[in-house]
């Protein structure tokens, strides 16, 4: 049994320093690295906001030091994602749907770490304001029922359209789901919530994972290997959500 959970805190540590190096918090992998490991769904919430709001805020801090972006874009998107975050903190879903929507939301970091989508737009377009309003809003619900920032979703939505440059949709990612998170577990504490036994051991692990992986990230250290690694393990949490 133990040597699981030595198991659980060396992929948490993996997922802390892939997704810091392009600027998440890592809550989709945590969940699924939990997951894989049978923790309940409410300890799967609470240490995966917790553990987000530390891995983002340092990936935050290293590339908001080497990268500028239009805060005029991104102020729409957190205006309503946070008090929606905060609402989708306070939804219980049931085991199944939080499940399958959480295997369907894994298949973005999939697609991102395995190389199969371009990530940079040529010329960069700004939407229109009620876009942002819609989007911000969208993604702060979803982030809070399922424990994770929302960085997951973010991101693919900021190069796919070509609103920003990666570097600018890492910083904005970043800080999205830093305050996305803490509304979503303000809104998850509400509940009486108690801090889980495994949340101490887990948050150092990740905290040393996200602080060299954001170096990592900011020094383009080339990690396609790990990349495609973490992915795998992705996929391999996608199999057993949907099947178990």
């Amino acid at each position: 049994m133990a040597d699981s959970f030595y198991l659980m805190y060396f992929l948490v540590f993996g997922v802390a320093f892939m997704y810091s190096s392009v600027g998440h918090g890592g809550a989709s992998g945590y969940i699924a690295v939990m997951a894989l490991f049978g923790l309940a769904p409410l300890e799967i919430r609470t240490n995966a906001l917790l553990l987000n709001i530390a891995v983002a805020s340092i990936a935050y801090l290293q590339f908001v030091r080497n990268t500028s972006t239009d805060w005029n874009l991104a102020k729409p998107l957190f205006i309503f994602s946070i008090p929606f975050a905060f609402i989708g903190g306070s939804i219980t879903l049931t085991e199944s749907i939080f499940k399958y929507l959480l295997a369907l939301i894994l298949v973005l970091p999939v697609l991102r770490f395995s190389g199969l989508w371009r990530t940079e737009q040529q010329n960069f377009l700004a939407p229109k304001t009620w876009i942002l309003y819609l989007s911000g809003a969208s993604i702060g619900l979803l982030s809070g029922m399922l424990g994770i920032g929302g960085g997951i979703i973010l991101t693919p939505l900021l190069l796919w359209f070509g609103w920003t440059s990666t570097k600018q949709a890492a910083l904005i990612s970043a800080l999205f789901i830093v305050v996305n998170s803490i509304a979503g577990f303000i809104g998850l504490w509400n509940k009486n919530l108690t801090l889980p036994d495994s949340f101490l051991p887990l948050l150092i692990t990740a905290v040393i994972g996200g602080i060299l992986g954001s170096f990592n990230g900011s020094t383009k250290f080339s990690n396609d290997v790990l990349k495609k690694l973490l992915a795998c393990v992705l996929c391999i949490a996608i199999y057993k959500l949907i099947t178990i």
